[in-house]
């Protein structure tokens, strides 16, 4: 006997695995087994049910979240106890990298006419009022050291620093748009980027009106050089429209902060992915 809804079934058990697929191959790559990740998927599992399925009026208790989820209930109630991981220092310097790059990228006063990120000189000088690179640290966290956070970007590459008319001038590299930071931060910024994009494909397939925006073009047999030339142009168009919205979130978030409505936030992000191969199973 079957029924309407295994077809559908089906198919999202097909769609989770094409998901999973590149997660598993990177949690092996970094030595991470299937008993780790099915301790992590508990956790998970029973935070969702805590965030999303809560009766109105009514305590969830261990066991509706173990008929939730199906997770044992001395499991249920162990894990509900824990003390919930903290971000680590790495993982709140990426956050802090993240929101000065989107400052100097997105804030006319950081902007040249072309709206391109000014140089900034190192510190305030009253001989020379310019932009400078210790106020947009401070504009975003009191608690760090500007130069510590310079020395750290110089190092990855983010910046560079230039002598012109006998100042130190501080420049964004263009690769600091997308800053090669270690694999900490990385993987900081593939969970929230992953975590994102799924948030939006998760609420449309549940046919939440109106549908949040997912579009995707691909396209197979294609020459090494037509690919190529492909891949230059989606990364400048793409780099244009996120620098735009960037710019435009930055002005309003500016004009709207105190404003007791400005509890709403939105997260965009762009990528570009190739294969050797024609991936057949988007055929």
């Amino acid at each position: 006997m079957t029924t309407d809804s295994e077809p559908q079934e089906t198919a999202l058990i097909k769609a989770v695995r094409k998901m999973l697929k590149p997660l598993v191959r990177l949690l092996i790559q970094q030595n991470i087994t299937f008993v780790g990740l099915q301790n992590l998927l508990k956790r998970t599992y029973i935070e969702v049910a805590e965030e999303s399925f809560c009766l109105k009026n009514k305590k969830l208790t261990d066991s509706r979240i173990s008929l939730l989820t199906g997770i044992h209930r001395a499991d249920v109630k162990r894990i509900r106890h824990e003390a919930p991981g903290q971000l680590t220092e790495k993982e709140i310097k990426a956050g802090l990298s993240a929101q000065m790059i989107a400052k100097w990228t997105g804030d006319p006063d950081y902007l040249d006419p072309q709206q391109r990120p000014k140089p900034l000189l190192k510190s305030a000088s009253t001989e020379n009022p310019q932009a400078n690179f210790e106020d947009l640290v401070l504009s975003v966290s009191k608690d760090k050291h500007p130069r510590s956070l310079m020395d750290e970007w110089l190092n990855q590459g983010i910046i560079e620093i230039k002598i012109e008319q006998n100042q130190e001038w501080i420049f964004l590299n263009e690769k600091g748009y997308v800053p090669e930071a270690d694999f900490e931060e990385k993987l900081f910024f593939a969970g929230k980027n992953i975590g994102e994009h799924l948030e939006v494909i998760a609420n449309n397939l549940s046919n939440n009106t109106p549908p949040l925006f997912d579009r995707a073009v691909y396209y197979d047999h294609l020459t090494q050089q037509s690919l190529n030339e492909l891949e230059t142009l989606a990364k400048e168009k793409l780099l244009q429209a996120l620098m735009d919205i960037n710019q435009k979130a930055n002005r309003l978030q500016t004009a709207e902060k105190a404003n007791a409505e400005a509890s709403h936030s939105f997260h965009l992000g762009a990528y570009f992915n190739k294969h050797q191969e024609p991936d057949h199973e988007n055929i």
